[in-house]
């Protein structure tokens, strides 16, 4: 069922909290993105993440649902476990209204899809019905955790200000749900149409065209030079070729950003300008990385000090690797003079102004005031174990791990997370 099938443990979960406390002593608070989770791992004596992590390797998947925390022994095995609520540690994001966003784009409701397969962290291929008898295969993007908020509601907006563009993934619909059939609807993610076939990276087999390369040229200019954006992660694992239609597809804006923008002062920079991430530039050290299959530059260096005239320019002729294929006739040296005009082309058009169809959106929108400790504040989430103890209702998440799937015949995985029958809807 995809990612979790194999996977780094610091893929699958993610430490956002540790510390002591007299009763349990040593603790870490774990997010699991498999199952959507939130589990405290308390450890005999101070341990670190590696530990906590491989003791939920091995624990995990064999825990009842309603489990908030376990205890561990030196030996990785299950010491107790307890479904308390005063243990649960579980943090709930709050999710923007739908009346924030423009209301003609359409919209379907999270139990209205099906989940085919884990693509990632908080990303899924699922499917639901368009119309009776037609099924529409598409990627659900969504947050889980309070800490996604600004970026979730940047790149959607985003995506959502991009007109149709040949060679980039459209938003196809926002993901709606409420607490409660009296609440009003919440965004709680937004779908893209499912390409199959894989990425670019995924298949070096898959002859990769001189259109290919003039088509992400283009659409870097389009983006950066009309809209006044970059995607600010150009990358093998972000390009699609799709198979209807032969086209390059890019894909996936959380890392985008508005050139000569700080970026959201009151949320951490989050879709500021990056030098360091320039579009341009990553698109030099992608093509060559296509080509080569040398993923060194990359692996080894952060953005900033990724620099394409001493790495790739100064490479001299590039070897490609003997899995990739490129268009039959066409040699490297083509594929290189192409991109060289392009960013001798881009150098010299310089820091233009700014383009009049540069796009804007508005700024996240102010969070609920909550109950914090004897007082009120405002929080992007607030904990779980506060709405169950008032009886408050909230949206679910948690799911089957993967090792579960795939569920058996005549039975469904809804993206809420619940199992239900073929024909049967979500409650």
């Amino acid at each position: 069922m995809g990612y979790f099938e194999e996977y780094d443990l610091d893929s699958r979960f993610k430490s956002t909290f540790q510390g002591w406390n007299p009763m349990s002593g040593h603790y870490h608070v774990v997010i699991d993105w498999d199952q959507r989770r939130t589990i405290v791992v308390c450890t005999p004596g101070e341990k670190d993440e590696d530990f906590v992590f491989e003791a939920l390797e091995e624990l995990i998947d064999g825990l009842a649902p309603d489990v908030v925390t376990i205890t561990v022994t030196d030996d990785l095995e299950l010491a107790s476990a307890s479904s308390d609520i005063v243990y649960d540690r579980t943090m709930l994001p709050f999710y923007p209204l739908h009346s924030e966003f423009p209301q003609e784009v359409p919209t379907i409701r999270r139990p209205q899809l099906t989940e085919i397969e884990r693509l990632g962290l908080q990303a899924d291929h699922t499917t639901y019905e368009a119309a009776p008898g037609e099924t529409r295969d598409v990627v659900f993007k969504y947050y889980t955790n309070e800490g996604n908020i600004a970026m979730f509601w940047h790149e959607l907006n985003c995506m959502l200000r991009i007109p149709r563009h040949p060679h980039i993934v459209p938003l196809d619909r926002l993901v709606l749900e409420s607490t409660a059939p009296s609440q009003p609807d919440r965004v709680v993610g937004f779908t893209t149409p499912f390409i199959p076939g894989g990425t670019i990276l995924d298949n070096p087999g898959r002859p990769f065209k001189l259109k290919h390369l003039r088509q992400l040229l283009s659409t870097i200019n389009y983006l950066n030079l009309s809209l006044n954006l970059s995607h600010g992660d150009i990358c093998l694992w972000n390009l699609l070729i799709d198979p209807t239609t032969d086209a390059l597809l890019l894909f996936d804006f959380n890392m985008g950003f508005r050139r000569g923008w700080a970026g959201d002062a009151a949320h951490q920079d989050v879709f500021g300008d990056d030098p360091a991430r320039d579009d341009v530039k990553l698109a030099v050290f992608t093509v060559y990385e296509l080509i080569t299959r040398d993923h060194s530059f990359r692996n080894e260096n952060e953005p900033e000090d990724m620099d394409a005239e001493a790495m790739v320019w100064s490479q001299g002729e590039w070897v490609k690797d003997e899995e990739v294929a490129l268009e039959e006739g066409v040699e490297v040296a083509e594929y290189r003079r192409v991109l060289e005009e392009w960013v001798r082309g881009r150098e010299a058009r310089g820091k233009e102004g700014r383009p009049e169809r540069a796009v804007e959106w508005p700024d996240v929108p102010e969070f609920p005031a909550v109950e914090f400790v004897g007082g009120v504040t405002r929080s992007p989430g607030q904990m779980r174990q506060a709405l169950v103890r008032r009886g408050e209702p909230f949206i679910k998440w948690q799911r089957p791990p993967t090792c579960a799937l795939p569920l058996p015949a005549g039975h469904r995985l809804l993206a809420t997370g619940e199992v239900v029958t073929d024909g049967a809807e979500a409650k």
